[in-house]
Order: structure tokens, then C-alpha cells, then sequence
């Protein structure tokens, strides 16, 4: 009986094996305990009762289990009285995918094992007494890579589901068990064991998620329907890439991961993104510039010098204000030293690379002359008015005027990213909306690297989305982002700013550029570390990566890309007689503690002494606080 009694379970990666237990079968670690506990119930196994263990030896399986015979041999699939529109799925925890889950029958919380509906969220704990005379009667299905003989039924069966495809579509023959109420689709028994479509290496026939990588698996995605997966169902799958497709959806004939692309008269028009962050000035602010009325830029229109307006804010002279005439620069001075280095407008915060662009070189202040033509009010048919809170009408949302003083905070936060900026907002007084001028330039409509085929269109969503960006929840009526424009794929939208990510960062840690990339994983059979915190990183999920290097960052952990991204670092500052040397804001890498108050500074935003034999800094909330009383 042992011989032939073996399975695989969904729970476990190895075999498991039919046995009537003793203390024998239990590893020397577990044998001082009084009671071994089945994995799935977590009820005592008694000795002598009939019970499915790992074939491997202890030395082979670090974490091998053990189930009651019952436990294993539940049915993937019911239909329960209490819950008769839809069917229950059996469902696993095993890796806290889900927290506090509750039986729906006994309300009691729910440890690993539950029978679920993917419709409607009903849920029923595996030992539930309201289930188990139930399942005495009522074994539909059951997973395994089955062992024994198949009898095809040869009259289509009226209602079953199939326990490879895990779908109920009928007037098919089924192959079944009888012994082990296992039922198969004719069709699904014969799918090849390799299976070729547009991807670009062959495709294994799994009988379960493959249990390597289960730790993702509520996470991951059909890569032709979009749709999750459950661990007992068998799946075609790359394992080099990470490419996982429902049997269903593998066998479709024809198979074109890409829809139709739209054709559009204006296609040609829409901006694309993601685009570089040194050309963020041209191809997006400039349109943005004319769509608000302004005209086409011409350098030998624009005056040689221009000021800014005057101003009483303290806050204005840190950050986004300058005192000095700048001078038109038309072509760069060839003994200018400083030419090589990178020049950040202080309005929009994105890279100058060449001349035509305003400076006041002493202070390295600089801005894109489309930056200085910036609309001074934003139209009242703009789409940003859509956004505004409903307790404010009628709201104006003007260019940060220089002279209002905000004395609740240093930075201005946008209230579209969420994102600090020491650079140049929109503002509405009467609601104390804040629209950096980035956010504030994106169009209503753009094309994105994450989504090719169809339009994103900019609106504050009427239901939840998952970012496709940063796979965090969009909330409905709060968040600003794009939706695609197309019904078929009404699940998809990004954030603002997971959309207007840079495409590439030169980074010293890396010689190449890192690219973003939404599925890393493509060619790419071992796991992701991020070089910057070292932590693990989802193997299908956005980030910046070196393929001839193999390094890895998250989104965060770069000064470009994360929080930091609308910081313009760099700017020296005199401290009196608080420090000698001029301080540099920026990001602490020199010194771990504050000087001012004991704290830690390391890797924060901070001010570091310019002088390279002095450790001296300060952390931000102390350089901020005496620049702000010495300018009182």
C-alpha cells in the first residue's frame, strides 16, 4: 500500500508518502514533543492512524511535514449550503500572503488552510465543524500528479471542475479515478508536457505552482490574462524567466500577448513616457507652456538678463528664490572649469545639459528658459481643476509667489506625488494645494513604457487600481494617476509619479546606466538584491538594473528615483560663527551624528562641511532651524 500510496501535494515541494504512523517516522528533533500536529489542521496525528509524510530522508528536507490522510485528500474545490452561488477554492497562508482571516461559519481566526470565493471574499476554515460533514460526503477534487490508472468517462459530464485546469466548462469528457474522486479534463490529461507560444523559451507543464516560487505567489500574474493563480492547479511556466500561464490560457490557439495597437490621428502627438530627466524641460514643460497659451521659445527672443520678483520670505531666500540678475548663457564659456558639471534648475529640478539656459554662475544657480516663461496662473479649463478637494470652489492655482511666507514648512509638498521639492509649485491659498511644477506640466493624456498599446488618460479613479508602476493600492477619489483609456484592460494605471521616472540613472556604483525595467526577470534565473539596502527584491516588479553587471536598486534607495528626487542638493551655505567652514546641503555620507543635536545624520538630508579635513554636519531639521533664525 506505501509502495503505491504516494502524492503530490500542493503544501510541500517533495513527494508524500502513505504510512501509518509511529514515532519513528518523525525527525529526532521533533521526537521529545508528546504530539505531532498534521500541517494543514493542526490537530495531533495519533499513533497508528494513516498519515502522508515527506519520502525524503531528514537530512534531504530540512522542514518535512507531516498530514492527516483526510487532511491531504480534501477536495480542491466545493460547494458548501451556506455559500451556494459560487464555488469555494482551497487556499493556503502558508506564506502570510493574507493576515486575519476569519471563517465566515464559526468565526474564529483561520491559521493556514481555508476553503475561499473568489467573487465575494467567503471564507471557511478547513476545521470547521460546520465543513466536515460536508466533506465526508462531498469529495468533488483533489490535486496531485496522479499515480494511478484514469478511466475516460466517455458521456460529458454534467458539472465537474478539473483538477488540472481548475475550470467546470462543460460538454467535455473527463478522465477519473474513482478510487481518489480525481477528474481531468480529456483535454487537459493530454496537454504536452512542453508547450512552445510567443515566449521565447519552451514552456514545462507544472501540477502545481512551482513551489520555488510560491513565496510570490498572490503576487504574481497570468503573462497572458492577468488574472492570480492558485498553488493546485497545474500551470506552463518558464522557469529561467519567470513566465507563468494558466493551462487555459497557453492553449489558446493564435497566442498574441500584444493587442491591437489604437491608431490615432494625434498618436504622434502624445507625449511618451517614461523620458529623460535632462529633457524633461523640452518635451514635457514646453508643451505644457504652449498649451497654456504661451508661444514657441526662441532664444534670440528671450532678454540677456532677468530677475526675480522681490520677496519677504525666509523660506523663498533658502530655496526657490535668488537675489541676483542671471544672465542668459548662448553658448558655454570654453574656459569656464565648471562646465563639465552638472547644472540642476532650481525651478524644476531636472538636469541642464547645454546652453541656452539662465545662470548667476557664482551661486550656481540656474533655471531652463522655459522654466522662466511658465504660466503665472494655471487656466480655469485645465484638467488639475478636476482635482481640487470638494470643500473649495472655484479655486486659483498661481506660481508660487515668492513673498508668501509658509512658516509651517521649509520644502514645498506636492499634492499630487506626495513628494517634497525645493523647486517651483503651483499654489492655492484658499485650500492650500500645493502642485509642484513637474505634475503640474503633465498632459491629460500620454503613452507609457508599462502600458505600449493603449492611451493613459490623467483622472482621479472611481474604484481601487494597483499601480503597474510601484504595485501599491491607488485610492479611489484621492489619488491623481493615468487609467488606461481602453475597456479591455480597465485594470491598469500608474501613479504620476511612478510615470514620470527617469528611463535610465548614471549611478557610481555602476559604469553602465541603470535602466528601469518592469520585469527584470526575463533571461534572468536567480534572485534580485538591491545593492543599496541589500534587501530582496520582487522579481517582477519594477526597478533599476544592470544586466552586464547584474546590479540591482530599488526605486527608493536611489537620490534620483526615490523620495529625494525633487531635492536639488549642492548649495553652500555660511553658518557664522556656529561652524568656520560653509556647509554643503546634501546627503550625509561623512559623518553619522549631528553636531547640533547628538542625532543621527547619516544618509539623511543634511549639511556637510566643504572642507575636506572636517568631519563637521549637521542634520536638516538643525541647519534649517538656524538658517531660518539667522535670517529672522
Amino acid at each position: 500500500m506505501e509502495k503505491d500510496s504516494i502524492i503530490n501535494h500542493f503544501c510541500h515541494e517533495h513527494p508524500l508518502r502513505l504510512v501509518t504512523y509511529n514515532k519513528n517516522h518523525v525527525s529526532v528533533s521533533n521526537e521529545e514533543e508528546e504530539t505531532t500536529e498534521c500541517y494543514l489542521c493542526s490537530e495531533p496525528v495519533a499513533v497508528s492512524e494513516l498519515a502522508y509524510i515527506c519520502c525524503m530522508s531528514d537530512y534531504e528536507c530540512s522542514s518535512k511535514i507531516i498530514l492527516h490522510k483526510r487532511c491531504a485528500e480534501m477536495p480542491r474545490q466545493i460547494q458548501h449550503p451556506s455559500h451556494p452561488q459560487h464555488i469555494l477554492y482551497l487556499c493556503t497562508n502558508q506564506y502570510e500572503s493574507y493576515s486575519s482571516v476569519c471563517c465566515d461559519l464559526c468565526q474564529r481566526l483561520i491559521s493556514i488552510f481555508w476553503y475561499h470565493c473568489r467573487q465575494c471574499g467567503f471564507d471557511i476554515d478547513i476545521s470547521c465543524e460546520h465543513l466536515n460533514d460536508l466533506l465526508q460526503e462531498q469529495r468533488l477534487l483533489r490535486h496531485s500528479c496522479h499515480e494511478h490508472p484514469l478511466m475516460l468517462q466517455r458521456k460529458p459530464a454534467s458539472n465537474f471542475f478539473c483538477d488540472g485546469c481548475g475550470t467546470n466548462e462543460g460538454g467535455e469528457m473527463a478522465y477519473i479515478c474513482s478510487a481518489c474522486e480525481f477528474w481531468v479534463h480529456r483535454s487537459c490529461a493530454s496537454l504536452p508536457m512542453e508547450k512552445r507560444i510567443y515566449h521565447h523559451h519552451p514552456l514545462s507543464l507544472a501540477f502545481s505552482f512551482p513551489f520555488k516560487h510560491r513565496k510570490y505567489l498572490f503576487e504574481y500574474k497570468c503573462d497572458i490574462c492577468h488574472k492570480s493563480f492558485y498553488p493546485a492547479y497545474w500551470v506552463y511556466h518558464c522557469d529561467l524567466c519567470r513566465f507563468f500561464v494558466h493551462v487555459k490560457c497557453a492553449a489558446q490557439e493564435n497566442i498574441n500577448i500584444l493587442t491591437e495597437k489604437e491608431e490615432d490621428d494625434d498618436s504622434d502627438h502624445v507625449i511618451r513616457l517614461p523620458v529623460s530627466v535632462s529633457d524633461f524641460s523640452k518635451e514635457v514643460i514646453t508643451p505644457f507652456i504652449i498649451r497654456q497659451g504661451g508661444s514657441m521659445i526662441y532664444v534670440d527672443d528671450m532678454p540677456t538678463s532677468v530677475t526675480m520678483p522681490a520677496t519677504n520670505s525666509k523660506l523663498s531666500m533658502l530655496f526657490n528664490y535668488h537675489k541676483h540678475p542671471l544672465s542668459l548663457i548662448k553658448v558655454d564659456d570654453d574656459g569656464d572649469n565648471s562646465k563639465n558639471e552638472m547644472k540642476i534648475c532650481d525651478l524644476c529640478i531636472t538636469p541642464i545639459l547645454s546652453p541656452p539656459y539662465y545662470s548667476c554662475a557664482d551661486c550656481k544657480y540656474f533655471f531652463h528658459l522655459p522654466c522662466y516663461l511658465l504660466p503665472k496662473t494655471i487656466r480655469d479649463d485645465d484638467p488639475l481643476y478636476e482635482y481640487r478637494p470638494q470643500s473649495c470652489q472655484n479655486h486659483k492655482l498661481r506660481l508660487y509667489a515668492s513673498s508668501e511666507d509658509r512658516e509651517e514648512s521649509f520644502f514645498l509638498e506636492c499634492s499630487v506625488c506626495y513628494i517634497e521639492t525645493t523647486g517651483i509649485a503651483y499654489y492655492c491659498q484658499a485650500c492650500n494645494i500645493m502642485i509642484d511644477v513637474k505634475c503640474a506640466s503633465m498632459p491629460t493624456i500620454i503613452k507609457h513604457a508599462s502600458h505600449r498599446n493603449h492611451k493613459l488618460i490623467r483622472r482621479v479613479p472611481d474604484k481601487t487600481y494597483r499601480c503597474v508602476g510601484c504595485n501599491e493600492d491607488i485610492l479611489s477619489s484621492f489619488d491623481v494617476v493615468y487609467c488606461c483609456s481602453n475597456n479591455v484592460c480597465d485594470d491598469s494605471a500608474i501613479h504620476t509619479e511612478c510615470a514620470m521616472l527617469p528611463p535610465s540613472i548614471k549611478h557610481r556604483w555602476d559604469k553602465h546606466p541603470l535602466l528601469l525595467t518592469y520585469d527584470p526577470s526575463i533571461d534572468h534565473p536567480s534572485d534580485f538584491y538591491c545593492e543599496a539596502c541589500e534587501e530582496e527584491m520582487h522579481p517582477k516588479r519594477r526597478m533599476y538594473h544592470c544586466r552586464e553587471c547584474d546590479q540591482s536598486f530599488h526605486i527608493g534607495c536611489l537620490t534620483e528615483s526615490g523620495s529625494h528626487r525633487n531635492i536639488k542638493f549642492g548649495r553652500q551655505f555660511e553658518f557664522g560663527d556656529l561652524h568656520r567652514h560653509p556647509l554643503t546641503y546634501n546627503i550625509v555620507s561623512l559623518k553619522h551624528k549631528c553636531n547640533g543635536c547628538g542625532g543621527i545624520a547619516y544618509k539623511g538630508r543634511g549639511f556637510e562641511c566643504t572642507n575636506s579635513n572636517c568631519s563637521y554636519a549637521l542634520c536638516e531639521n538643525c541647519g534649517l532651524k538656524y538658517l531660518r533664525e539667522r535670517h529672522n
